[in-house]
């Protein structure tokens, strides 16, 4: 058995100890949230017009390097712009 004295001092390391890892837990999660929101938020000076005018351009983008054989000529897919005709179905 312990004395009195090392006992009391253990305790009072653990309890300094899980209240740092705690402290630690919340600021990890606090930043985690802000960090989370500033990338949600639009840049300063976009509308959200124009921001998702451009998600759409991404993803149309997307759509031709998914599609390679489209983006060619070769296969049905989306058109290439510029083109003005659309790929003849098969």
């Amino acid at each position: 058995m312990l004395p009195r004295s090392d006992q009391s001092q253990i305790l009072q390391r653990l309890r300094v100890g899980a209240t740092g890892l705690v402290l630690v837990v919340l600021l990890i999660v606090l930043a985690s949230a802000l960090f989370r929101s500033a990338i949600d938020e639009a840049p300063v000076g976009e509308s959200p017009v124009l921001a998702s005018d451009a998600a759409n351009a991404e993803l149309a983008n997307a759509a031709l390097a998914d599609e390679p054989l489209a983006e060619l000529g070769i296969s049905p897919g989306i058109a290439p712009e510029g083109n003005g005709t659309a790929a003849p179905a098969r």
